[in-house]
């Protein structure tokens, strides 16, 4: 299954749900490449974890190069 690109505002801040339903992924999986620094979070509090929409293209493309 060929994954579609996310249509996303680079400069946004996305939340991991919004990150899970634009990639169909787990956050779980979002999380694992969190730990490897392939995107980083933007952190507003220790609950409030969010991604630019940047960091969001940048895993699109690891997930589609694996």
């Amino acid at each position: 299954m060929k994954r579609q690109k996310p249509v996303v505002n680079p400069q946004k801040k996305y939340c991991i749900k919004e990150i899970c339903d634009l990639l169909c992924i787990c956050r779980d999986t979002v999380r694992k490449y969190t730990n490897l620094d392939v995107i980083v979070p933007i952190r507003v509090t220790s609950r409030e974890v969010y991604y630019l929409g940047s960091e969001v293209l940048i895993l699109y493309d690891v997930l589609t190069n694996k």
